[in-house]
């Protein structure tokens, strides 16, 4: 540690007032340098960020506001940030198959039709929900 001297320190905070700087550890095994990226971007317009440490023990991340901002308001802030994009990264993961299924169905109701095979059979549609509206009901022809 430097020879600045520490005015306080919280949770995983080591606030320095007089220097107006703090520094976070953040635990990798809990939180991947994505997330800590993801997080650092979100204050970029409020604070100036510099990542440290090693990737693979412990990451360290100096914030310096760019205004008067409360340091432990900062780096609380920033805990939460953290904690947001593992989430939002964890349910991403969760719903990566639902997303491809999703995507798989809306490429494949435009495929061009198959002769001899209408949409509904190739997509195991029984119900014939994807045959189009016209083909159902007919276009009327207009009288006159």
């Amino acid at each position: 540690m430097s020879k600045k001297r520490l005015k306080s320190a919280v949770d995983n905070m080591e606030v320095f007032d007089a220097e107006n700087y703090l520094i976070l550890s953040v635990n990798p095994r809990i939180y991947s340098l994505d997330v800590v990226y993801y997080a650092a971007y979100v204050l970029l317009d409020r604070a100036y960020v510099i990542l440290g440490g090693d990737p693979k023990k412990k990451i360290l991340v100096e914030l310096r506001p760019k205004d008067n901002t409360d340091l432990k308001s900062l780096g609380r802030e920033f805990n939460n940030e953290l904690l947001n994009y593992a989430v939002y990264l964890k349910q991403s993961a969760k719903n990566q198959k639902l997303k491809e299924a999703i995507l798989q169905r809306v490429l494949m109701t435009n495929l061009a039709p198959v002769e001899g095979c209408e949409p509904n059979e190739l997509l195991g549609d029984p119900g014939g929900i994807t045959k189009p509206w016209g083909r159902e009901h007919g276009r009327k022809k207009k009288k006159g």
